[in-house]
């Protein structure tokens, strides 16, 4: 794997090098698992999707989506980068205004949103609502009326267009239980309409999963959303001022040959990501500027997660133990880190790029199985399940061993969000390199007294 490709990573001494940092040299001080993140590539990452749509359509705002990782640093880095924020529960509102970022620069997504939480989105005055269903609608407008504020809101809607992507993070079909179904939103916009003094719908919203790889999925979405509001606009004169198209940039993972024979067409398409962010800004800009020009003045919203802290991210794992199967003539390692630090691989079976960290210059071509540390024998980084989605094995230098650091590439996307502390597995520190070189620990490693965090013993 050629790892220029990442801008952030070098190679130095034989050892892997963030931001001109020893990944090793890192690992070892505090501790493994650990994930270890580039303040600098973040901030790149915000600019660029900024800059590629509003090149296309001025009008343009990046809202990044908190759950990709929602560390307190990583969303005062995007803040300070100029971006925006998505959130998808109260605890992320929460923690976005504590980032910095005003009530007007927040979009609420979500399918099943408490009274509480949209309390506090209209009481913090935020941007808008993303609406999921007629009940929501109504229940937001009991709650605007009890808090004596009008709420803002966009109503989500199903353009029913499949991404190609894993099934599990497409949600833009009717088989997915996010959004509401085209014929419901007249009644919907009719009903904020005798209630506008509570409710003001701020336009439309639609999102199609993450990673998507095919630009058609991007434009057929977009033509559903902007010919149902075109008709809308002619039958009850209601003009969209923000068309939110969601998020679903995708970024390229690194996959070796020898990975890429094993997995579906499908999903090698999707993790190779060749699609670029130029690229869909052009023909989403184009799209929206049809239609007799009736939506050039919109508001073009967007929310990417994984393009803004994917590629952002190494997570740092050590070898614990080996084992030679003779057999099978097979050659294992196994890791302190497996699915409670990095559960996409199991969810959706995501391939993520793996380096030996401290042998970066020694060869790669040595087929090793690689486990975690878990007892389940479903924490494997290959494909145990057999549906050749990942590889039987990964290739590491021959002279892999214990003590060794295994660094697993562009893991900055729903992996600290997603951990957890199963099989009484403290949760991975993360630590942010700072643009000035410096470290700074954005989420301590935790201890096995944080494993009693809000529990009791009912012996004392």
């Amino acid at each position: 794997m050629n790892i220029n490709n990442i801008p952030q990573l070098s190679i130095k001494n034989n050892h892997l090098h963030m931001d001109g940092r020893d990944i090793v040299e890192i690992a070892g001080h505090y501790g493994t698992p650990l994930y270890i993140g580039s303040e600098q590539r973040i901030e790149d990452n915000v600019r660029e999707v900024q800059q590629a749509f509003q090149k296309y359509h001025a009008n343009t705002t990046v809202h990044y989506a908190a759950k990709a990782e929602t560390s307190l640093a990583t969303l005062e880095i995007v803040h300070m980068a100029g971006g925006s924020l998505e959130v998808n529960s109260g605890g992320e509102l929460y923690k976005g205004m504590r980032a910095g970022f005003a009530g007007k620069n927040i979009i609420f997504n979500g399918v099943a949103k408490t009274e509480k939480e949209i309390e506090s989105a209209i009481v913090n005055e935020i941007k808008a609502i993303n609406v999921d269903s007629p009940f929501e609608l109504e229940r937001i407008v009991e709650t605007a009326m009890a808090c004596k504020k009008q709420a803002n809101v966009l109503l989500r809607i199903v353009p029913d267009v499949a991404s190609g992507v894993a099934k599990g993070v497409e949600t833009g079909t009717h088989e997915c239980k996010f959004g509401t179904m085209l014929e419901d939103v007249p009644a919907m916009l009719h009903y904020a309409k005798e209630h506008e003094k509570w409710v003001c719908v701020r336009g439309f919203h639609f999102h199609i999963g993450t990673q998507t790889y095919h630009l058609t999925s991007f434009l057929e979405s977009l033509q559903v959303l902007l010919e149902f509001a075109a008709n809308i606009y002619k039958e009850m004169q209601f003009l969209p001022e923000i068309i939110d198209i969601g998020g679903g940039l995708p970024i390229p993972y690194f996959i070796d040959a020898t990975a890429s024979q094993y997995m579906q067409p499908s999903i090698y398409q999707m993790l190779r990501g060749v699609l670029t962010t130029d690229e869909i800004a052009e023909a989403v800009a184009g799209k929206l500027h049809a239609y007799d020009g009736i939506f050039k003045d919109c508001e073009l919203l967007l929310e990417p997660g994984r393009k803004i802290v994917g590629d952002a991210f190494v997570m740092v794992s050590r070898v614990e133990n080996k084992k030679y199967r003779r057999a099978m003539n097979e050659n294992w390692i196994m890791l302190d880190a497996g699915l409670n630090v990095m559960s996409e691989v199991k969810n959706y079976h995501w391939y993520f790029p793996m380096v030996c960290a401290n042998k970066i210059t020694e060869p790669h071509m040595y087929p090793v199985k690689i486990a975690g540390p878990l007892c389940e024998s479903g924490d494997v980084w290959m494909d145990y399940d057999g549906h050749k989605d990942l590889p039987d094995f990964r290739m590491m230098p021959e002279s892999v061993t214990v003590g060794d650091y295994i660094a697993m590439l562009e893991t900055g996307a729903y992996g600290t969000s997603m951990m957890s502390r199963y099989n009484g597995r403290p949760m991975a520190g993360v630590i942010i390199i700072r643009k000035d070189g410096s470290l700074f620990m954005a989420k301590k490693p935790e201890t096995y007294e944080d494993l009693l965090t809000g529990e009791f013993s009912i012996a004392e």
